[in-house]
């Protein structure tokens, strides 16, 4: 049984194959950066985020999401790792609100390991993504239905809002954030602080509101259910 696989995009044959942990995916969104050893992959599994060599598959570090001690762990606790990790200057950030939280974890020169600088589980996004601004990273909470801002630096909360969860993006020097209620809400930042300035509710298409916004050329698109709606945000 094969963890991750590398494929070649144009003829789909293997380029390489690694167990893993032998654990099922975690629906997540890998990421390939360019470090100075080489490009590595990144990608987590139920319990483990785990950094391979882009070009041979060789697993070069692993880290566990220990929030579940391994006899409660089976399908649907503590496995959903939806967000993508953050590569920058010789650091990773994670979040992962089903397992260990916010993480910021700095890379070796050689790409061969990691070592941990904070944690901080309160920090606890697990679909709705989350964006760095300078020193600061912004994301929807779980435990607290809450808009968050961190500390990149340190791991210490900085402030919140308590308009809900759900998925952000950056824009403008704004935040666009779309709740899990339906709620596109724009806010202002500042040094991790955060303030509301306007929002309405999504009213078309039906069930959940877990899709992710999406600005392009001034137009903001926002999917729900079936429905595709295109806002013109460009100033007049």
């Amino acid at each position: 049984v094969y963890n991750v696989v590398a494929l070649d995009r144009h003829n789909g044959s293997i380029i390489w194959s690694s167990k893993g942990f032998g654990e099922p995916s975690a629906y997540n969104h890998p990421r390939v950066f360019d470090h100075s050893s080489g490009k590595i992959f990144v990608t987590f599994s139920m319990y483990h985020m785990m950094g391979f060599d882009a070009k041979t598959g060789k697993m070069l570090w692993s880290d566990e999401q220990t929030n579940y001690p391994v006899e409660k762990r089976g399908p649907g606790y503590g496995d959903t790792h939806c967000n993508t990790v953050l590569y920058e200057n010789n650091s990773l950030y994670y979040v992962a609100g089903d397992g260990n939280g916010a993480v910021k974890l700095n890379l070796s020169g050689d790409g061969k390991t990691i070592v941990r600088e904070w944690r901080n589980p309160a920090f606890d996004s697990y679909m709705g993504g989350f964006v760095k601004i300078g020193d600061y990273m912004y994301c929807g909470g779980t435990t607290k239905l809450q808009l968050k801002s961190i500390n990149a630096k340190t791991g210490i909360l900085t402030d919140s809002l308590k308009i809900g969860t759900g998925a952000i993006i950056a824009a403008d020097d704004m935040l666009y954030y779309y709740t899990q209620k339906g709620d596109m809400t724009l806010l202002k930042y500042s040094d991790g602080k955060i303030t509301k300035v306007s929002s309405f509710r999504v009213t078309e298409g039906k069930k959940e509101h877990f899709a992710h916004p999406v600005i392009n050329k001034g137009i903001l698109y926002i999917r729900h259910g079936n429905v595709l709606i295109a806002y013109d945000i460009r100033k007049k």
